[in-house]
């Protein structure tokens, strides 16, 4: 009997399973590359691509979108740290400085997006 089990019955019979099985691709599994090379196209996601008839305005963050960031900044540190710094994370004083750093770093920032203008 060989290593990879060649001589086995049952993989024979497994294999035989899956060309029956097997799913041939589509056509939205298909990607045209011939398209592409005619057109002048810009790598990366543009903004107003994904809906062409909408205009793309700036605008300035919303209280709610500035506390879900410093949410996920400060569920992300402690997260990070824990991997790096073990449990000592969790100490009140660290916490504490954590708290404070997110605090002051995202009210700066909202001072700062809400003060300038969205044309600059």
């Amino acid at each position: 009997m060989a290593a990879d089990g060649s001589d086995d019955d049952r993989v024979a019979e497994s294999s035989d399973d899956f060309v029956e099985t097997y799913e041939f691709a589509t056509e939205a599994d298909v990607i045209d590359t011939t398209a592409d090379a005619d057109e002048d196209t810009q790598e990366g996601a543009v903004a107003g691509s994904f809906a062409p008839d909408v205009e793309v305005t700036p605008g300035t963050p919303t209280l709610e979108n500035t506390l879900f960031v410093a949410l996920g900044v400060y569920l992300s540190t402690l997260v990070l740290g824990q991997m790096v710094a073990g449990p000592g994370i969790y100490a009140p004083t660290t916490l504490a400085t954590v708290t404070a750093a997110v605090v002051v770093g995202t009210a700066v920032c909202y001072a700062l997006l809400t003060r300038t203008d969205p044309d600059t």
